[in-house]
C-alpha cells in the first residue's frame, strides 16, 4: 500500500490532529448509537467482535509499511468491506447473511494509530450493531525491519435499546509480531476479551505475497495467498457418570457444559490485490475448514466472498 506525494508539515501539532480525529469519530459514533436495537443473545456475537476487527487491521501489515514516505509521516486510511456471508471461526451466522464493515485509522510514523470501526448485518433488526474504538502502537526494530510488533486496547460501544442487555465483553487488549520478508510472512496474534468474563483469542498466519503485474515504481497487481489458524473457546459437553437431580427443581441432569479451549478453524484465503497510487483493492476468495472440540458435533467446510477498498489521505 504505497503513498506518493507526501509533504510533512511539522508546523501542524500532533496532538492538534488527535484531538480532531477523535471528536469526527465521536460524531460519527454518535449517529450510528441513535438507531433502536435488540438484544444480542448469541455469545458468538459478543466473541466475534474484537476477532472481526482484529482481522480486518492487524491482517494488513503494510500500513505501517510505506517505504516511499520520508522519515515523519502522517496518514488517515479508510476502508471498507464487503463479506458474501458472515462467519465466525467457520461456524456461519445466519443464512447466507452477508455484512459491510469499515475502518477510520489515523496513522502516525512514529507508530501511534487511533481508529474507530463499524459493521452491518443483512440479516440483524436493525443491522448495525457495534463500535470500536482502537488505540495501540505499531513498529519495526530498527537493526531489525523484518520484525514488527504491536500493542492495542479496543472499546466496544453497543447499539441495543434494552435497558436489560448486559454485554458479555466491553473492551479488549490486543498483542501480536510479524516476521516478513520480501515475499513471505508470518504473524500471531493474541487477544483478551475483558468484561463480566475473560476470554483470549489466538491466531497464526502464514501469507505470501506474488507479484504479478507491475503498473509503476512501486504500483503492482498481485497474489497474496494467507492459511490462517484461530484458537477460541468453545462450550462442549460432557457426560456424568450418574443422573443428577437438582434439589430446588427436582430437574435431572445427565451432562453438562464446559469451555474447552483450542483450535477452532483453519482458513484459506486466495486474494488478488490491486494497489495504485493511495488506492488498495483486493477481491479474495475464502474457504473455512472450521474444527470442534466436541467429538460429537461436526460443522460443513464453506466457502464465502470478500471484497475491500482501502485509501489513504495525507495530512
Amino acid at each position: 500500500m504505497i503513498v506518493f506525494g507526501f509533504i510533512y508539515n511539522p508546523n501542524i501539532l500532533l496532538v492538534t490532529k488527535l484531538f480532531t480525529f477523535i471528536l469526527f469519530t465521536l460524531l460519527f459514533s454518535s449517529i450510528s448509537l441513535a438507531q433502536e436495537t435488540d438484544q444480542i443473545t448469541d455469545r458468538f456475537e459478543d466473541a466475534r467482535i474484537d476477532s472481526l476487527f482484529n482481522d480486518l487491521f492487524y491482517g494488513d501489515d503494510g500500513l505501517f509499511q510505506v517505504p516511499t514516505l520520508k522519515k515523519n509521516y502522517e496518514l488517515i486510511y479508510f476502508r471498507t468491506n464487503y463479506d458474501s456471508r458472515t462467519f465466525f471461526a467457520g461456524r456461519e451466522i445466519g443464512e447466507q447473511q452477508y455484512n459491510l464493515s469499515s475502518q477510520l485509522y489515523y496513522l502516525h510514523s512514529r507508530g501511534i494509530f487511533l481508529g474507530m470501526s463499524g459493521a452491518w448485518y443483512s440479516q440483524l433488526d436493525p443491522g448495525y450493531r457495534t463500535t470500536v474504538f482502537s488505540l495501540g502502537f505499531s513498529k519495526a526494530l530498527k537493526k531489525h525491519k523484518f520484525f514488527r510488533y504491536r500493542l492495542s486496547y479496543d472499546y466496544y460501544l453497543f447499539n441495543s435499546g434494552d435497558v436489560d442487555y448486559d454485554p458479555l465483553y466491553t473492551s479488549g487488549a490486543n498483542t501480536g509480531i510479524t516476521l516478513k520478508s520480501n515475499s513471505l510472512g508470518t504473524r500471531f496474534n493474541a487477544s483478551f476479551l475483558l468484561g463480566k468474563e475473560v476470554g483470549t483469542q489466538l491466531s497464526w498466519d502464514l501469507y505470501g505475497k506474488i507479484k504479478l503485474i507491475k503498473l509503476g515504481t512501486y504500483d503492482n497487481i498481485s497474489f497474496d495467498p494467507e492459511l490462517s489458524l484461530y484458537f477460541g473457546s468453545e462450550a462442549v459437553e460432557f457426560q456424568l457418570n450418574e443422573v443428577l437431580i437438582d434439589p430446588e427443581t427436582n430437574l435431572e441432569y445427565s451432562s453438562y457444559y464446559e469451555d474447552v479451549f483450542g483450535l477452532m478453524n483453519v482458513q484459506i484465503e486466495l486474494p488478488l490485490s490491486v494497489v495504485y497510487k493511495s488506492f488498495d483493492i483486493e477481491a479474495s476468495w475464502v474457504h473455512n475448514f472450521p474444527q470442534s472440540m466436541d467429538d460429537q458435533i461436526g460443522y460443513l467446510e464453506s466457502s464465502f466472498f470478500r471484497f475491500s477498498l482501502g485509501y489513504f489521505f495525507n495530512l
